[in-house]
């Protein structure tokens, strides 16, 4: 039951923050739209991807309803950079994700305080206080982030097996018990610990 509520903590809070942020996009120049938010992985640059995605916006033409729907990832919580996340992907829904990171979409992102180059956009000085003031009104963004760990490297389960050739053949056998002889040198493959 716990779990339930901490869900609709964070999907109410992005909604909120959806709407704050879309009332301010209107007063600065840019056209209301309807969205739907959520936290959940992006399509590519999720789990285990070198290039980390940390928002996306799907384009009403893929959407049966045709309403854009926008994931902010997991893997963020703090509440201010959600912020610019999602701000960043309710421009592209504003505006039409067609534009992609081009020219109409860097425009509209400075137009309403995001930095840096499109495909990566920052909070700017003019930005983080009205984000600030909106974490102030409602608290922080009730979300644990997902730190994704990399798996240990496995070493080979093959073991390394010579012949006493002068340039040894080489083979790699998964058992612990191999016996065979070369057909170059006639002698026994031996086991070698590393290789």
């Amino acid at each position: 039951m716990e779990e339930q509520h901490v869900t609709a903590l964070r999907e109410a809070w992005l909604e909120r923050a959806a709407s704050f942020l879309l009332d301010y996009m209107v007063a600065c120049g840019l056209p209301r739209t309807v969205v739907r938010v959520s936290c959940g992985w992006p399509v590519r640059g999720g789990l285990g991807a070198r290039k980390v995605v940390i928002g996306q916006c799907f384009p009403p033409t893929v959407c049966r309803d045709g309403v854009p729907q926008i994931f902010v990832s997991p893997r963020i919580e703090d509440s201010v950079q959600v912020l610019g996340v999602l701000l960043h992907e309710l421009v592209h829904a504003a505006i039409g994700c067609q534009f992609e990171h081009g020219k109409v979409f860097s425009q509209a992102a400075r137009r309403v305080g995001l930095a840096g180059p499109p495909t990566a956009t920052t909070i700017s000085d003019r930005l983080r206080p009205v984000l600030e003031r909106f974490v102030a009104g409602a608290g922080p963004y009730p979300h644990a982030a997902i730190q994704l760990q990399a798996k240990p490297k496995v070493g080979s389960r093959l073991r390394l097996y010579e012949c006493q050739c002068a340039s040894p053949v080489k083979v790699r056998v998964a058992s612990n018990e191999f016996q065979a002889k070369c057909l170059r040198c006639g002698g026994d493959f031996t086991r070698r610990e590393k290789g």
